[in-house]
């Protein structure tokens, strides 16, 4: 038996070791951390009922304030025992503190359960069962009311007996959070290594981009306002007279599917439209909802094949296309005749980077552009490889399919249309791809995405943030005089609008194959919860994380190979020990991180967005480490370094240093313009741009 002081933020012990040992918490309180779960273990408990002595922790064990600790020997339940005995006059506070932390345990046991249960729906998986023994909890929640903390023999059983059903869900809740980080990886599309809770990750968790930023919507569009192309913020619209009662019918008929897929469909959706409450996460509602979602994506490439070849679109087509639509009485007589006029008066975006979902399928079709990557990030080669891997398609098949543009639509449409509708829409156990009443919160006019809005967001971030969207390439002309010379182009991405009303926007992929200079892939729900401007912003600060991990490779985490995401990880991993921050600043990082679920990129992408909005105006939201690094790698347009440089002193020092950095690389233009007029040739466009975007 030892004593030991442990101070605030100090790990007692880490996954990394082996249980030896119990210890009773007799001053202060600790946090049990594993991946993004957290236990708290108040004054009293005893660190070690969760684990199996001589194996490795399970949890990290944190003081979250400074704390004192009795250590004993820990080998098996005997040794539990001998510890009451030894401590008769504290047993009734850690028979107490034991329960609490048993229903801590059981809490998170359940609610990664259903985590796993949503994720495992929306890919479509089975999930193993798991037996959580309720009437344990409830026995436990019982007692707990009636405990007689005088009989120490008492005490002594519950102890036992709690520690019995710990030992039942601890590897139990261990197993999940290795299967929600599996299933996260699949749907986010992103490795992850699981993390402490005073560590980030080698590679980030799971992102939903859901975290709040902090950054308001108002100063959002306020920012977006100042230079909008016009003040025609409202989708275009006509009014258009016509009779919907029939219009699953004639979407039927149209697809060409088969009579009995057709019946089933319109029963599946009738018996849909018929229940009392569509937003219910019961078992039958959950199933009829994944039975329409699997049928839609048939009757959508249908319909698709032969949209193509047409002409001039049935109305209800467009509708259909566009937004989902199937009946009137689903989507209820206003909203069908909102969505009526919005397709009749749809036009295509003069600069082709916002497209419906059907406009990008075509694209595909047309051999514009290559399918995107499926869920477990393969492209559609690769894809091909493993389907003749497993036996699924013949090995001579590859070659031929590879270049059928058909068999890449259909599966765009069971891949990336399938997974980003259930993605954008937001609420995973709810979610049905056809357009209900209780698909968009407000009237579909409303809260369409425009392209307007959303080019006037993408011009609100490169007015800010200049270079977000460039990419280097290298430029050579020799008979001129220049060998190698990287230029900064500028590459928008493509903004996909997903067929539903929703409420998240996210990065698909920031490149299509191996090529850096191609579009970014970005989807955002067609009729959206909020202004698009704001996910507009959280998208930019998500394509600057991943496009610079694109560029770093496997030194993306390297910080001995200075990038933006090598040095804001090593900031978050070190934090505690940068005496640049106050404890005050590191208590808010810990904070971010743990709201963040450790993950450095949910992190950034927040402290962007305050960078972006608040920071660009003088308004310091994000810490001195953090501002420093952001600015390095997405420095401000010259406007905004020149009004700061005399009005903030935060970044004084940094525009200074960004300034001679940037007179050395306009040196080197200089000669390389020397070089050229010598040559007596023309200054190529090439170098001109590079030349104006360092003016920039």
């Amino acid at each position: 038996m030892a004593k030991q002081s442990v101070e605030s933020g100090e790990i007692l012990h880490a996954t990394s070791e082996r249980v030896q040992e119990l210890e009773v918490i007799i001053k202060g309180s600790f946090i049990a951390t594993s991946g993004s779960v957290t236990i708290d273990l108040p004054y009293g408990s005893i660190i070690g009922l969760f684990e199996t002595p001589g194996e490795k922790y399970r949890f990290d064990y944190e003081a979250k304030e400074d704390a004192m600790v009795v250590s004993y020997s820990y080998h098996g339940e005997d040794n539990i025992r001998a510890l009451i005995k030894t401590n008769p006059q504290i047993t009734p506070l850690i028979t107490k503190s034991t329960l609490l932390c048993l229903q801590g345990l059981f809490e998170k046991t359940a609610q990664n359960i259903e985590a796993c249960r949503e994720l495992a729906d929306i890919l479509g998986v089975e999930m193993k069962k798991y037996d959580l023994r309720f009437w344990r909890n409830d026995y436990f929640r019982a007692m707990a009311k009636v405990l007689n903390l005088k009989d120490i023999k008492f005490c002594t059983g519950t102890i036992l007996y709690s520690y019995e059903y710990m030992q039942d869900l601890a590897p139990m809740l261990a197993e999940l959070i290795e299967q929600k980080s599996e299933f996260d990886l699949q749907v986010n599309l992103r490795g992850d290594e699981e993390v402490s809770a005073d560590e980030v990750p080698a590679e980030d968790d799971p992102y939903t981009g859901e975290e709040d930023s902090g950054v308001s919507d108002e100063d959002v569009d306020g920012l977006v306002g100042e230079g909008a192309r016009s003040d025609e913020d409202e989708a275009p619209s006509v009014s258009v007279k016509a009779d919907f009662g029939n219009s699953l019918e004639e979407i039927l008929e149209y697809s060409g599917i088969e009579a009995n897929e057709a019946a089933g469909f319109s029963d599946l959706i009738k018996t849909y439209k018929e229940l009392p409450d569509r937003m219910s996460t019961d078992d039958n509602t959950r199933r009829l909802r994944r039975q329409i979602s699997e049928a839609y994506y048939n009757i959508y490439e249908g319909v698709f094949f032969r949209a193509i070849l047409d002409q001039e679109l049935p109305l209800v087509i467009k509708m259909f296309l566009y937004y989902g639509f199937v009946d009137e009485g689903l989507a209820g007589s206003e909203n069908t005749q909102a969505l009526a006029n919005l397709a009749a008066a749809y036009e295509p975006d003069p600069e082709g980077n916002v497209v419906t979902v059907f406009e990008w399928l075509k694209l595909i079709f047309n051999g514009k552009v290559e399918p995107s990557k499926n869920e477990f990030d393969m492209e559609w080669p690769k894809y091909l490889k493993q389907q003749a891997d497993d036996g699924e398609i013949k090995r001579e098949d590859i070659k031929r399919l590879t270049n059928d543009n058909k068999a890449k639509v259909s599966f765009e449409i069971h891949n990336f249309m399938k997974l980003g509708s259930r993605i954008t829409y937001g609420r995973v156990t709810t979610f049905v791809p056809v357009f209900t009443e209780e698909s968009s919160a407000r009237k579909p006019a409303d809260c369409v995405t425009t392209h307007a809005a959303v080019h006037d967001a993408l011009d609100m971030v490169r007015r800010i943030d200049f270079s977000c969207f460039t990419r280097q390439i290298v430029y050579s002309n020799t008979d001129i005089g220049v060998t190698r010379e990287f230029i900064d182009t500028e590459v928008l991405p493509y903004i996909i609008l997903m067929p539903v009303g929703g409420t998240r926007s996210g990065l698909w992929q920031e490149i299509s194959g191996a090529l850096r200079n191609t579009p970014g892939r970005m989807m955002m729900p067609t009729f959206l919860d909020k202004d698009a401007s704001t996910h507009v912003l959280r998208l930019a600060g998500e394509f600057r994380w991943e496009m610079c991990r694109r560029e770093q490779g496997v030194h993306w985490n390297d910080v001995t190979v200075p990038s933006l995401t090598s040095m804001f990880c090593d900031y978050l991993q070190f934090y505690r020990k940068n005496h640049d921050l106050s404890p005050d600043l590191r208590e808010k990082i810990k904070a971010q991180l743990q709201a963040s679920r450790n993950s450095s990129k949910a992190v950034f992408v927040s402290d962007y967005m305050n960078y972006v909005v608040y920071e660009s105006k003088g308004s310091l939201r994000i810490n001195k480490v953090s501002r420093d690094i952001i600015f390095r790698f997405c420095p401000f347009s010259k406007e905004i370094r020149d009004r700061l440089s005399t009005s903030s002193p935060a970044y004084q020092k940094l525009i200074e240093r960004y300034d001679i950095k940037l007179a050395q690389k306009l040196r080197l233009m200089e000669i390389v313009y020397s070089k050229i007029e010598k040559t007596g040739s023309a200054i190529p466009a090439e170098i001109r741009q590079q030349r104006n975007f360092l003016d920039n």
